[in-house]
């Protein structure tokens, strides 16, 4: 909501100094009511306070006092502020020297979108009271002039009206009660939110002096506290039900504000009430959250707020908001680097992203370029708005309005978007919206405005002796010349893991794991025009089982090499091979579509009877035993389409390759692709054996890495896609 900072210095007067107190004798039954409206009130309770003063007011409409006071709770309370005009209107004409309800008439036709009759008020307000040396009339002319420049943003975006669709996430995730700050994986596969309501694990509450001071106790007057749920999402992209944290969750209020894109991390908001409020972080130890730890004093400060976060998806950087001093507002949003394992000193972001006004609730998207925002200042047209800005030449662009219908009148906030850019999700109270009651949680598509983040999501499980296994995974980007890695877990009980990763780069992993041998590798992840999702599995072995397995892999090995022969390490002779006689008995009849042919290179003979390949979908050809199998079921079949090539290179910079050791081996070819490698091979071979032959050669030239590709028709394939699309089943011609 709305609350200009006179409003609320008004808000507490009227609670703290103009509540009606208890008489010794039995209290009326008006009485009973004003107590009862004014706790409301006081607790920010604006639907009951609404209630309960409309109630007071059509029983004596000639007591002004329940009026305004009905007024202020329609200010606060988006499902009636339309009635706000028609009370300050009223109000005004029976008090005309107030200030207060002038200023407070402005206010209600700002939340209206009413805008110029708004400024009608507003601007000569402001001027009359520009002289005035009274300190309320000083705080209506600052909160004025912000009233001023929201309603002149909203002129100018209700002209330029974003098309966007926004819907109500619906049961079962929102209730009649509170449902708030929704906050998801990078794949959008769990959310969790904040949830206040009659599931509320302390039940209603106060702050009432016990013997420790103030403390929060059972209260049937008071409010609800808070919990963290969530709720998995669906095959068919529906919610499940919500369940709470219950490891997290205390009688007192538990906030979740962030998660890490790979779900491992949680970040919660607390206060202990000796404190303004700290962050604090929960890991998931296999399917249990362990307790949250608050964050250091980088982060936390003892006296000031802290109070909503983001983490970059490869864990280097926390973006945060903050009341500390040092700042350009009362609340700024400031980064944090992880250094040694905990965070580094806060920086502020600086005059692009801070005002001399509130920001809140960063949320950095997975391509660790893209922040969304929350802020008063900017181009907001009242309240918090949700703004974004973008990471060009390692600055920050000048930060643009979401626009709307999504940004209102009311506070808009703790907005977050799924790594694939087209959905966003928050929460509101805002009124005529089709909500189940108090904040509900919405999506909203297009989740972001222009171009979407293109980032690629790896994921899969790290398994141990092929059992789920916890491990920590660094990734390190090649063309970083820092040499900066970032860290990755797998869930303890599933072995699942989940990453966002910049295309159009070359990352190295590091797979490790208590009890197994560390696991490295390369991969590259091409140039990408939109969003990717790409599945990864890494396999680990303890001493004791890679051991067997080299043993068995040689094995197979030293078997594969009697099987090709001791010619294998020469240059095969080019010669004519004339066609062998049939020497098949007459009444053995030849199998249908047996055709013998020459292989390019070797002059061996192939065939083209087409093998069955089913048996080796999905299967990982990097088994040796499945790779001979391969070999012995389809390393004759040959088709006049198709080819085999050697693969001994792959680059993004060509001029890194350095072929000398594979003189004499034959002429080595180059193309471009689209992902911008540039794939160096050698020689073309027909068959499959042929083609494994050479292969061998290459690699005891020390060219290890070296594989066969297929083509087809031009096209190329790795032998597992090849195999998958089922080329060989269905027969190339």
């Amino acid at each position: 909501m709305v609350k200009y900072n006179y409003l609320h210095v008004i808000l507490l007067f009227i609670l703290l100094g103009a509540s009606p107190s208890r008489g010794q004798n039995t209290i009326k039954t008006k009485e009973e009511q004003e107590i009862e409206a004014y706790a409301a009130l006081n607790a920010q309770d604006y639907p009951k306070a609404y209630a309960l003063f409309d109630k007071l007011y059509g029983k004596y409409p000639s007591q002004l006092d329940y009026e305004e006071k009905l007024g202020i709770c329609c200010l606060y309370y988006p499902e009636r502020k339309n009635r706000a005009i028609e009370l300050f209107t009223d109000l005004r004409a029976k008090n005309k020297k107030s200030t207060f309800i002038e200023y407070s008439l402005g206010r209600a036709y700002h939340l209206n979108y009413k805008f110029d009759e708004a400024l009608a008020i507003l601007e000569p307000l402001v001027t009359r009271l520009a002289s005035s040396k009274k300190d309320e009339d000083k705080a209506i002319v600052t909160d004025a002039n912000l009233g001023i420049l929201n309603c002149k943003n909203g002129k100018y975006l209700i002209q330029n009206k974003v098309i966007a669709d926004i819907k109500n996430i619906g049961a079962p995730v929102n209730t009649e009660d509170y449902e708030y700050v929704p906050i998801i994986t990078a794949d959008e596969s769990i959310m969790y939110f904040t949830y206040r309501g009659k599931r509320s694990l302390g039940g209603k509450q106060s702050y009432k002096l016990g013997k420790q001071g103030f403390e929060l106790l059972p209260d049937s007057e008071g409010t609800y506290t808070e919990d963290i749920f969530f709720s998995v999402k669906n095959p068919d992209g529906s919610y499940a039900p919500p369940k709470p944290i219950e490891t997290i969750n205390t009688k007192g209020y538990e906030a979740a504000i962030a998660i890490s894109p790979d779900g491992q991390n949680l970040f919660t908001f607390a206060s202990s009430g000796a404190d303004s409020g700290d962050i604090f972080m929960s890991k998931l130890n296999g399917e249990t959250w362990e307790a949250p730890q608050r964050l250091n004093s980088n982060i936390n400060t003892e006296r000031y707020w802290e109070g909503s976060c983001s983490i970059s998806a490869d864990g280097r950087y926390l973006y945060f908001a903050s009341e500390r001093p040092g700042g350009l507002g009362g609340r700024d949003i400031w980064v944090s680097e992880k250094v040694d394992s905990d965070w580094g000193p806060a920086v502020n972001l600086g005059s692009k992203i801070n005002t001399p006004y509130d920001e809140d609730a960063p949320f950095i998207h997975p391509d660790g370029l893209n922040l969304f925002f929350s802020s008063k200042g900017h181009m907001s047209i009242g309240g918090y708005d949700i703004m974004f800005s973008v990471k060009k030449d390692n600055d920050w662009t000048d930060p643009k309005s979401m626009g709307i219908p999504l940004n209102t009148t009311e506070d808009d906030s703790y907005y977050v978007i799924n790594a694939k850019g087209d959905r966003g999700f928050f929460s509101s109270n805002r009124a005529g919206s089709g909500g189940f009651g108090n904040y509900d949680i919405y999506t909203v598509t297009p989740g972001i405005l222009g171009d979407k983040p293109i980032v690629a999501v790896l994921k899969g499980a790290v398994n141990g002796d092929d059992k789920p296994v916890e491990a920590k995974i660094e990734v390190t980007r090649k063309e970083d010349q820092q040499g900066k890695s970032a860290s990755y877990y797998a869930n303890k009980s599933t072995g699942k893991y989940l990453m966002a990763l910049t295309p159009g780069a070359n990352y190295h992993f590091k797979v490790m794991a208590e009890g197994f041998e560390t696991l490295e590798e390369d991969f590259a992840i091409g140039t990408l025009d939109k969003y990717m999702e790409q599945s990864k599995d890494f396999n680990l072995y303890s001493a004791s089982v890679a051991a067997a397995k080299k043993i068995k892999e040689q094995a197979v090995a030293d078997s594969l090499a009697k099987v090709k022969g001791a010619t294998l390490e020469k240059e095969p002779v080019k010669e004519e091979v004339k066609p062998k006689e049939n020497t098949e008995p007459k009444s053995t009849p030849k199998k249908e579509g047996a055709v013998n042919t020459p292989s390019k290179e070797t002059g061996s003979s192939c065939s083209e009877v087409l093998p069955d390949l089913g048996p080796f979908k999905g299967k990982s050809l990097n088994n040796a035993s499945d790779y001979q199998k391969l070999l012995e079921v389809a390393g004759n079949y040959c088709a006049k389409n198709m080819f085999f090539k050697i693969q001994i290179g792959a680059y993004r910079t060509p001029g890194n390759f350095k072929p000398n050791q594979l003189n004499g081996l034959g002429k080595i070819e180059s193309d471009v692709y689209p992902d911008g490698l540039t794939r160096f091979t050698q020689k073309q071979f027909t068959t499959l054996k042929d083609a494994e032959s050479h292969r061998q050669k290459v690699i005891a030239k020390g060219v290890k890495d070296a594989w066969i590709v297929v083509f087809v028709d031009g096209k190329r394939y790795t032998l597992e896609d090849f195999v998958m699309v089922d080329f060989l089943g269905k027969g190339v011609n």
